[in-house]
């Protein structure tokens, strides 16, 4: 007699609950923004009033984890990566975007000494530095660039973790899989205006990159409706579950309008509490004031 099974999935002829996968997953979930320094989140994140000297800070009282997008348009110093991760407390891990001149402007070319400032900068997150993330043009081809990139490879240190963003769907063949699954760096899957990846696993840790259209300015409220890509996303990683160590997810304001509000919405799709919001504590506060 034919059996059929809902809410299952199977990896290696095994069949098993999504519940349980989902509820393993969240163990090695990590979820984060995009970034911090948005003058939009002071009123719906930020209390009114907070000074941009205390977003970061702020930041850190409700998630755990955030990418720092600011690298990719100018490399913070080394006293300023030290600064950061003063601001922040134990257990918390940024993850940070290679500089644009890298990957854009030198286009992997003659970079050994870009990259070792990168490491010199990033070094001052100390324990608190998760992954250093490669986004690179859809400019950059398989066809034209694999050799480039095998020797850009080549200059990373391997006791740092990394993250390759491909935005040229030429890249996503077993060759360059087994090229990054060689150098442990995880292929990041992402959605972007360009195009959406595959979930390719090719190290211990996946990195998502909910990056979304470009054509939200304000960033203080949800004004898109990502439920579907969200269960997408959440689904990929619950089949690769057993692969993984942890799990990183990114979420831009532009993939839905107001990123800490998206990762609250993942948060709670993988069986995580909703986080509350400094404002909203703030908020709460102000009115057990009140006789």
């Amino acid at each position: 007699m034919m059996r059929f099974c809902y809410n299952l999935f199977c990896v290696g002829g095994s069949c098993h609950s999504m519940t349980d996968a989902t509820s393993a997953l969240a163990k090695k979930l990590r979820v984060g923004c995009s970034g911090w320094g948005y003058d939009d989140w002071v009123g719906p994140f930020y209390p009114p009033g907070t000074q941009k000297s205390e977003y970061l800070r702020q930041y850190a009282t409700a998630f755990d984890l955030v990418e720092i997008d600011s690298s990719f348009y100018n490399l913070p110093s080394p006293a300023t990566a030290a600064a950061w991760r003063g601001a922040v407390p134990d257990g918390f891990l940024f993850t940070a975007k290679f500089p644009k001149r890298i990957t854009h402007d030198m286009k992997l070319v003659g970079v050994e000494e870009q990259v070792a400032r990168v490491y010199r900068s990033m070094s001052e997150l100390r324990e608190k530095l998760g992954v250093l993330v490669v986004q690179l043009p859809p400019s950059i081809r398989y066809d034209k660039h694999r050799d480039t990139v095998k020797a850009f490879i080549g200059l990373l240190d391997s006791k740092v973790r990394h993250a390759i963003e491909f935005r040229s769907q030429t890249w996503f063949n077993e060759d360059v899989s087994g090229l990054l699954r060689e150098h442990h760096i995880a292929m990041v899957w992402s959605q972007n205006q360009y195009l959406t990846t595959p979930a390719n696993v090719t190290s211990d840790f996946a990195y998502v990159r909910l990056v979304g259209e470009r054509d939200i300015d304000k960033f203080d409220r949800i004004v898109k409706d990502r439920s579907t890509e969200m269960k997408d996303w959440r689904d990929h990683l619950v089949s690769a579950e057993s692969e993984l160590a942890q799990a990183f997810v990114i979420l831009n304001n532009h993939f839905a309008g107001f990123s800490p509000a998206s990762v609250n919405q993942f948060r709670r799709m993988n069986g995580l509490d909703e986080v509350s919001f400094p404002a909203s504590r703030t908020a709460q506060r102000s009115l057990s004031e009140f006789p």
